[in-house]
């Protein structure tokens, strides 16, 4: 969601895997580390304005937000930052932060993370 400007293209050209799409034509993204940086210079350039971006791996789940005036608000989630993140993630959706509230667990309810999520982040999704 929100990437709408950036082109496939872009991404594979940063070594950037495109595993699949979601029904709704977002994109399912492995990412190499050595290419971490670039990817995220690449999505708050181009990401809409009013969206997130997030990835993860073992060492952290990151998050990209770019508001609707423009700044970008870059987070590795952890506890002491969860509850603004989750602020984010609601405000942006126009949802209730009772939704996101555990963001570990509104992370791995994304089929896509599921998986890692639970063999990786067990103990915070089941909090």
């Amino acid at each position: 969601m929100g990437a709408e400007g950036i082109k496939d293209k872009e991404l594979t050209d940063l070594g950037v895997i495109i595993v699949g799409k979601t029904g709704s034509g977002d994109r399912k993204l492995k990412i190499s580390k050595e290419n971490i940086g670039a990817y995220k210079a690449l999505v708050a350039e181009k990401m809409t304005l009013g969206f997130w971006n997030e990835f993860l791996d073992e060492e952290g789940i990151y998050f990209i937000f770019k508001l609707e005036n423009g700044d970008i608000k870059e987070y590795m989630l952890s506890p002491s930052n969860e509850q603004e993140i989750d602020e984010l993630c609601a405000k942006l959706n126009n949802e209730s932060p009772d939704k996101t509230a555990n963001v570990y667990k509104y992370i791995a309810e994304n089929d896509f993370y599921h998986d890692f999520m639970i063999r990786h982040y067990k103990e915070m999704v089941e909090r």
